[in-house]
């Protein structure tokens, strides 16, 4: 079992994430995740996640570096597939590569990419990726989105055969992609565990519909956490921070597919069966019962939320890798 962090995004102090990092790596962490907002309210999100990826692999010397998801349809194949291929080379082979199709219409709108490519990007961006990171000499490429002709790939990446690929998303069609062209379906913070439990459900299908090895994929989740000593303690960073971050976010006219406005009624509805809220104990009980419903390898947790001051983010990190993660070593 791995266990990662979200460091701290947004503002302008990058130094934040990187002691995160550190110290998570100190007490027991085995990544580091960032995502890739591009068009956000206020200062929650940082977009650009392979140069955030960069900056925490030259300060750690062996947290894995995952991009959860970066949105692979509002970029060239080939940046991505360069800086990707860098990183891996600059972090001696630490990165996956997670990627998804985005939903923000004012994203596609400002980088000039009709929503209605974003499925054919994302499949043929894969595939392009798949082939550049597994090249040993020139490789051509054509689909309807680029061109990429007698292109020597450059650097090599350190993994072999290549990086590890994940693509998140929710609907079947992503599920299905995740399985057809890469190492992992990864599942993202907004959706409950009873969202998880049934996707996973119908994607182990999908594996054994098209001859899959299920023991061979990746099995990682992203979820929201607050740890405290006391169970009163986390409820009320809980309430101070996360629940107040959800409503900021998708209390008011953005809106998000799977975050119902009666879902925001209070912290304890919002938090039921979705984050991970409590004492070590009552965390680790909570990391076993998602266990014994859904295949689960590697977890993630962002435990920075909006307006949470660093050292309680440094606390809950510390606490979470001396008293949970060697639990389930």
């Amino acid at each position: 079992m791995k266990f990662g962090i979200f460091p701290t995004e947004g503002g302008r102090n990058f130094d934040d994430a990187v002691q995160e990092c550190k110290l998570a790596e100190d007490v027991g962490f085995d990544s580091a995740w960032v995502n890739d907002h591009q068009a956000t309210e206020g200062e929650n999100y940082w977009p650009a996640p392979l140069a955030r990826q960069a900056g925490i692999a030259t300060t750690t010397d062996e947290l894995e570096l995952v991009t959860a998801v970066m949105i692979l349809p509002l970029y060239h194949p080939l940046h991505v597939a360069q800086r990707a291929a860098q990183l891996d080379l600059m972090s001696d082979g630490r990165l996956t590569l997670g990627v998804g199709l985005g939903y923000v219409p004012k994203e596609f709108n400002a980088f000039g990419v009709p929503m209605d490519e974003r499925a054919g990007r994302q499949i043929e961006g894969v595939k392009f990726l798949d082939k550049f990171f597994r090249a040993d000499g020139p490789i051509d490429f054509e689909c309807p989105f680029f061109e990429v002709e007698d292109w020597q790939p450059l650097p090599e990446p350190v993994q072999e055969p290549r990086p590890p690929l994940w693509i998140g998303g929710w609907g079947d069609k992503q599920l299905r992609r995740s399985v057809q062209f890469s190492d992992a379906w990864v599942p993202g913070v907004v959706v409950d565990n009873k969202g998880v439990e049934s996707r996973t459900h119908k994607l182990k299908g999908m594996v054994e519909d098209m001859d899959a090895d299920w023991d061979e994929m990746a099995h990682p989740l992203m979820r929201e956490g607050v740890i405290a000593e006391t169970h009163e303690e986390a409820v009320e960073l809980g309430k101070e921070y996360l629940y107040q971050s959800y409503l900021d976010e998708y209390g008011g006219e953005f809106e998000h597919p799977y975050i119902e406005q009666e879902d925001l009624e209070t912290f304890e509805k919002l938090a039921e069966d979705h984050f991970l809220v409590g004492t070590p104990n009552e965390i680790i009980e909570q990391i076993e019962d998602m266990k014994s419903r859904f295949a689960l390898d590697h977890l993630a947790v962002r435990f920075h939320h909006s307006g949470m001051p660093g050292e309680d983010v440094r606390r809950q990190i510390e606490l979470f890798g001396d008293e949970v993660v060697p639990a389930f070593d």
